[in-house]
């Protein structure tokens, strides 16, 4: 009976510890998206300082700042992983009101409300979609944003965002995102014993899911 007890009292400890571990990983991932959110936010204050930025441009320019408190805030006071996730949203809706500010001032059409950039989420809202074929793999269409338009356009390479998969930097398109990384790393600490190789492993074995699918049908960015 204590022995029960006891041993369910660990499971607890455990799961507490896991879930822990999961809104570590994922404030992290997040945090350095909002501090680019704030770079990116101080250029455009500097881009629009000499000019003259008419009612709705203002607007557009004091929503994408309120989003970005709003950021640091929900991420400073969250606790758990889907606390986290709640601000990928917010932090989307500033860099929309941000493109907003760039499209009206540059005379441009305002950006429609899209999926972030299939690169890299930090671009802003796609603006296009474009056919994209990944090293070795199949054509297929993707939403980017409008620098990695041009960039494909022109026959170079667009800047993908990076994340980190136990000793493996793997492309954003590929990781799932948030949730997707931070399955990969919980898969990583439940057997300690794996090592550096049993890691090398184990994030090989996440690529090849991402770009395959479980059974080589793919299902990722597919």
């Amino acid at each position: 009976m204590a022995g029960g007890w006891f041993g369910g009292r660990r499971r607890r400890r455990e799961d507490e510890l896991a879930a822990k571990e999961r809104w570590r990983l994922a404030r992290r991932m997040v945090d350095e998206d909002v501090t680019v959110l704030g770079e990116q936010l101080a250029d455009l204050h500097v881009d629009t300082l000499g000019d003259q930025l008419d009612p709705a441009s203002r607007d557009h320019y004091r929503r994408a700042l309120e989003h970005y408190d709003q950021a640091k805030h929900l991420l400073a006071a969250s606790v758990t992983e889907e606390d986290v996730a709640a601000v990928e949203q917010v932090t989307a809706d500033a860099r929309y009101h941000r493109a907003a500010v760039l499209a009206l001032r540059d005379g441009d059409p305002l950006p429609q409300r899209r999926e972030p950039c299939f690169f890299d989420p930090r671009h802003g809202p796609a603006v296009q979609d474009v056919a994209w074929t990944p090293p070795g793999g199949t054509t297929r269409t993707i939403a980017v944003c409008a620098s990695d338009a041009r960039r494909l356009g022109s026959g170079d390479e667009p800047l993908v965002r990076l994340v980190r998969v136990g000793d493996r930097w793997v492309p954003w398109h590929l990781s799932g995102g948030v949730v997707g990384t931070v399955d990969a790393a919980a898969r990583l600490a439940q057997d300690p014993s794996y090592g550096v190789h049993g890691q090398q492993n184990l994030a090989q074995a996440h690529l090849n899911r991402a770009v395959d699918g479980p059974n080589g049908a793919g299902y990722m960015g597919s």
